[in-house]
């Protein structure tokens, strides 16, 4: 399958770290004693004490699976039940066939949640990425969008009057009005809900931050739970916590300076130019954080990463070496 049609689940994701975590103990044969998490360790210390009896109970349909379970509580090692066989109950005494009961329920539950979670998941098709280069594409309805390096625009939802799309980095969306139409973005974790309008939208670290250039949005929560509704001139973002910070008044020219190949700002810390930097060019910077408080303003050119990192250093009285491939490391004084 193409990647960019495979369900986007987070790294975080609590159901897929346990499910990893269960794997990770599994491939390794990790002593029990040494797993924090409470449930992974009940699991293998079962696991650990049944080794010789234990049969595998995979994830199938409900009856093939709740039969498994009723193999591993009893033992049971009579091939499958015939045909009209009624299934008995043994009543359950021991701690032990307890915690196998639990240990049984558990895995099922753990492993069910997190491929009904992935698979529910809408299938994201790439629609345009932007690699080195800004790159503008034309939407089917007309609308336009502009990524910026290191970016890319998927297809969500394609379906009578909704259009729905996901972001990864940075772009600027020129949206065709359209009342009968539904057009909505996700990024990190928020949405864009629009019926036509312009406005520039990024994604950094799961944090989404909108600014409004024309018309209106509806600035929200990726579960919905909170909104602010926005007008020309104001901006937001919502963080990693689902925190939607109150709207703000910012300059449009120093929001898209990047989709005329240049960085503009002004009062703005040399740490944060460095982190605008190592997104446009896909680099990292390394700097003390007396030089990265520093502050700064006026315009870089964005045509190479060490061009644009020269110019930073002359600024700062010192230079950026390049220590390995795509790393760079300021060093005071060292015109």
């Amino acid at each position: 399958m193409d990647k960019s049609k495979q369900p986007d689940i987070p790294n975080n994701d609590p159901d897929r770290k346990l499910s990893e975590l269960y794997k990770e103990f599994l491939d390794s044969g990790k002593d029990p004693s040494k797993i924090d998490d409470p449930l992974i360790k009940t699991l293998a210390n079962i696991l650990d004490e049944d080794s010789d009896e234990r049969q595998s109970i995979p994830v199938r349909g409900k009856e093939s699976s709740w039969e498994a379970i009723r193999e591993t509580i009893q033992g049971d090692s009579t091939p499958g039940n015939q045909t009209g066989k009624k299934a008995t109950i043994t009543p359950i005494r021991s701690r032990r066939q307890w915690l196998k009961v639990a240990a049984a329920i558990a895995l099922i539950a753990l492993s069910a949640l997190f491929l009904v979670r992935q698979f529910s998941s809408p299938e994201r098709f790439l629609v345009a990425e932007a690699s080195d280069s800004v790159q503008t594409i034309e939407l089917s309805d007309g609308s336009s969008v502009t990524l910026r390096p290191n970016s890319a625009l998927y297809d969500v939802a394609d379906a009578g009057n909704e259009r729905a799309y996901s972001l990864s980095g940075e772009a600027v969306f020129d949206v065709v009005s359209s009342p009968d139409r539904i057009f909505s973005v996700e990024a990190g974790s928020g949405r864009v809900v629009v019926t036509g309008t312009r406005f520039n939208l990024s994604e950094r670290n799961a944090t989404a931050r909108v600014y409004l250039f024309e018309g209106s949005v509806r600035f929200e929560t990726e579960d919905g739970t909170r909104s602010v509704d926005l007008e020309p001139g104001e901006a937001s973002e919502i963080d990693t916590t689902m925190q939607i910070r109150d709207p703000f008044q910012f300059e449009p020219g120093l929001v898209t300076s990047w989709t005329q190949n240049r960085l503009t700002f002004r009062d703005r810390s040399a740490g944060s130019v460095m982190d605008e930097l190592e997104f446009h060019f896909n680099i990292e910077i390394t700097a003390s954080e007396e030089v990265r408080s520093e502050s700064l303003g006026g315009t870089i050119q964005l045509d190479s990463a060490r061009e644009s990192l020269q110019d930073l250093g002359t600024v700062l009285g010192g230079s950026f070496e390049e220590t390995r491939p795509g790393v760079y490391r300021f060093n005071p004084g060292n015109n």
